[in-house]
């Protein structure tokens, strides 16, 4: 049972790091925390790394190409020309805020760049998807201090909620489905010809 699981594990890993290598998908911005933060480094996994490698696997199902820095892309320049740099070559963006197993580094509860990534994306103006972690404390785009549109993530209740009912939700499938929407929509009116020919 611990041997299925563990190659689970590796599989679900290795398809995470060899998304740069799929087949043409309209390229999103996945950001979330580094899988390693979330949970310990071999299974068991946590719930929180069980979301994150659902998460991409949902968006995937959508036919939409999730990259990640440093996971698909990486690039010599600092951190934030990176993330600028992903932004400009994405049509969409979905970011994921959950609760870690400690601070950071620096001692804050969760990544900064978790509030600046979705805050670029939205003056580049990318559809968002957010989803935050209910037991997690986070204020800005993340609105613990109320709704702050058009930053209103969906809520994983994961004291009640297991990570399969939450993709399993009807609320996750219709922000899902009406996100999706949102990037093929726009990847279309930059990508599509100028003109259009048709027969009367």
């Amino acid at each position: 049972m611990i041997i299925d699981e563990i190659n689970q594990t590796h599989k679900d890993i290795n398809d995470l790091n060899d998304a740069a290598s799929a087949l043409f998908r309209i390229p999103i911005f996945f950001s979330h925390q580094n899988l390693f933060t979330l949970g310990p480094p071999q299974p068991p996994l946590s719930e929180q790394q069980r979301f994150i490698i659902r998460m991409f696997k949902e968006i995937k199902k959508v036919l939409l190409f999730p990259r990640t820095i440093p996971n698909t892309d990486q690039y010599p320049n600092t951190t934030l020309e990176n993330i600028r740099r992903i932004i400009k070559s994405s049509y969409g963006m979905t970011a994921a805020l959950l609760k870690p197993t400690g601070p950071t580094a620096l001692g804050e509860p969760y990544s900064p760049f978790l509030q600046i990534e979705p805050s670029m994306a939205y003056q580049y103006g990318l559809p968002l998807l957010l989803v935050k972690e209910s037991t997690i404390l986070a204020g800005g785009v993340w609105g613990d201090a109320g709704p702050l549109a058009p930053f209103t993530p969906l809520i994983w209740f994961s004291n009640t909620t297991t990570v399969d009912e939450f993709f399993d939700s009807v609320q996750w499938k219709e922000a899902l489905q009406n996100w999706a929407g949102q990037v093929r929509s726009g990847y279309f009116i930059q990508t599509g010809p100028e003109f259009h020919y048709q027969c009367d």
